[in-house]
């Protein structure tokens, strides 16, 4: 039961930086990376960029994930109630409240490899970051590049390119537990229903 409880859990995220080359505000632009999974990848978390630090957004971002039909795959609102990356590692934790990026636990959705899927985020009030030093990615994806719509709302914006990664305009973010974490949580949930079993029986 501990397990499921704890305030702080290992997960890897999508990608991050060393520090936000620049943050910049121009309007409210829904920016959206595409991308393609060199390897299955099962998503936990969606995440927005955090340029005031987690806990200080001016406004909510929606977040969603998509597949290059455009359908809707899943979607949350990132809130100065949401968790926290540690970029450090790059894990996320739910306290201290530091790193770059905050996000929220989804229902579990795959990504399949070799598809293209498309993320995008609302900067709404807060604003983006662009040309960041020490830009890393982390799962097993390759990043086609970015788009942006100005205003358009959390809408599927399409596959097509207008920057490369080296640009980076950055929102949103996402996430997926580190194979052990996963593996710990299953077998705390295997011996919490052992422990059941016993008491029934």
């Amino acid at each position: 039961m501990a397990l499921l409880t704890t305030p702080s859990f290992a997960a890897i995220e999508a990608w991050n930086f060393a520090t936000p080359g620049n943050n910049y505000t121009n309007g409210n632009w829904t920016f959206g990376e595409v991308f393609v999974p060199t390897r299955n990848i099962e998503v936990y978390y969606l995440g927005y960029y955090a340029a005031y630090g987690v806990g200080n957004f001016v406004s909510d971002h929606p977040v969603g994930m998509f597949d290059a039909a455009g359908n809707l795959l899943s979607s949350t609102d990132i809130t100065n109630a949401s968790r926290v990356t540690d970029f450090n590692q790059p894990y996320l934790n739910t306290y201290p409240p530091t790193g770059y990026f905050a996000f929220n636990p989804v229902t579990p959705f795959l990504l399949q490899a070799g598809q293209t899927y498309v993320i995008e985020g609302v900067s709404n009030l807060d604003p983006y970051a662009w040309n960041d030093p020490g830009f890393t990615v982390y799962l097993p994806l390759t990043i086609l590049g970015n788009n942006w719509v100005l205003g358009n709302g959390l809408n599927f914006n399409g596959t097509g390119l207008i920057n490369d990664v080296s640009d980076g305009y950055w929102g949103a973010n996402f996430a997926t537990p580190e194979p052990g974490t996963i593996l710990m949580l299953g077998t705390g949930i295997l011996g919490l229903a052992g422990m059941l079993r016993r008491k029934l029986f």
